[in-house]
């Protein structure tokens, strides 16, 4: 026992400091944000470029002209003021989509050690349900450890999949909010994950926008778990070490 007490408390160890190294990253991010936004705000960030289009005049005849777009870094617009909008909105969005990835796949490589160590612990030698290593461990705390108190982290979970394999977009969110007939199981997921996460918002366009509180919320809700989950194992160990009288 004292050895698998030792184990745990390294994977505990481990996950610990990846929460502070979460935290860190998330703070990175809003100061890159930060002063990206303060940098695009200088005089000559945003550039005129002249270029010659062709059009028709009033009786049908074509002819060059000269017109002017603004650039400023990748976005480009025909009204300077939309060009830089349009660069904020990329520049924020993106360095948070970055940060919130990187955040997400080091927790995921943590909690795979955790479900590695609740599988031996127990012995449990069934399936283990879910589709990656977040799912499967909240189904081991729950099922098999007895943490049944312990909140899961889906909506953060369905967050990462809309970031890293719908480019951000939440598909049909806006049909799917306001339809009164059935909705799908991945329907009712997302719609959940969307309301349940604190700065999160969605746009005309279905796009999900991390606002300034989410990286944080984000970790503290990591945080909030990996202690939940500590404690469920802990007592799991302590029951199991109890002698039957």
């Amino acid at each position: 026992m004292a050895k698998l007490d030792f184990i745990f408390s390294v994977h505990m160890c481990a996950m610990s400091q990846s929460i502070s190294i979460m935290r860190m990253l998330a703070e990175q991010a809003e100061k890159n944000v930060a002063l990206a936004i303060k940098e695009a705000n200088e005089s000559g960030s945003v550039k005129a470029h002249e270029f010659e289009e062709e059009a028709c005049d009033q009786y049908g005849e074509s002819y060059v002209r000269i017109r002017t777009c603004y650039s400023c870094g990748s976005s480009v617009a025909y009204d300077p003021e939309e060009a830089l909008a349009m660069h904020q909105f990329l520049i924020t969005q993106l360095t948070r989509r970055s940060a919130y990835l990187t955040i997400f796949g080091l927790f995921e490589h943590r909690v795979s050690q955790c479900l590695e160590f609740m599988i031996e612990l127990t012995g449990h030698d069934g399936e283990v349900k879910g589709k990656g290593p977040v799912e499967k461990a909240q189904y081991m705390l729950l099922n098999v450890v007895g943490g049944n108190e312990i909140k899961d982290l889906d909506h953060l979970t369905v967050l990462r999949n809309i970031m890293i394999h719908s480019d951000g977009v939440a598909e049909g969110y806006e049909e799917m909010s306001t339809r009164k007939t059935k909705k799908t199981h991945a329907e009712k997921r997302v719609l959940s994950a969307i309301r349940r996460a604190t700065g999160v918002s969605v746009n005309m366009f279905d796009g999900v926008i991390m606002g300034q509180t989410f990286l944080t919320y984000a970790v503290d809700e990591f945080e909030r778990y990996v202690r939940e989950m500590e404690e469920a194992v802990q007592n799991y160990h302590k029951n199991r070490a109890i002698p039957n009288v």
